[in-house]
């Protein structure tokens, strides 16, 4: 997305958010992994450095806590793992949503961005033998994020990411 000159608005910061939330839906949706790290690439600049913070439920029960600083090769590199783990049939349903909570525009390339990102993703397990039950694996999560989104090559991207969030598990049938 390009601005023009006279800076960014939230509006632009808005809509390129949507849009990348849409994007991400519908690759995970349609399950392609190459276009999946090819959309990592280009909406994450170069050089970002991501510090997640997240605490896990299990069947509802805290089991444990995650922090992580991740650089955007990380991401690239759990993505590719992700794609080689799962296979479009096992996804039974993926959605995601952005709400934009403020955005402090920082002249023309830049704008620090405040966001609640909210993600589910179930995946049904191989039949086993002997059993028509099949596991799942359904994963909700929601994270309060600060973005900083820069212009890049003449693109929006996202250039940093502190986020807090939950992530409920729920396992069954297995």
């Amino acid at each position: 997305m390009v601005s023009d000159a006279h800076g960014l608005s939230s509006n632009d910061i808005q809509k390129y958010l949507q849009r990348i939330c849409d994007e991400a839906g519908g690759l995970m949706r349609d399950y392609d992994p190459g276009a999946l790290l090819e959309w990592t690439d280009t909406n994450i600049a170069d050089g970002t450095c991501f510090q997640v913070d997240i605490r896990i439920q299990k069947d509802g029960v805290h089991t444990g806590s995650i922090a992580m600083t991740l650089k955007k090769e990380d991401a690239l590199q759990l993505g590719g793992l992700f794609g080689a783990s799962v296979n479009k049939k096992n996804i039974v349903d993926y959605s995601l949503d952005v709400t934009v909570r403020d955005v402090t525009i920082h002249g023309t390339d830049a704008a620090t961005v405040k966001v609640t990102w909210r993600e589910q993703l179930i995946v049904q397990g191989p039949a086993r033998e002997g059993h028509e039950e099949r596991g799942r694996f359904t994963l909700d999560a929601e994270a309060d994020c600060v973005h900083l989104i820069v212009r890049e090559n003449g693109r929006l991207a996202l250039g940093m990411a502190l986020c807090s969030g939950m992530a409920r598990l729920d396992v069954s049938g297995v």
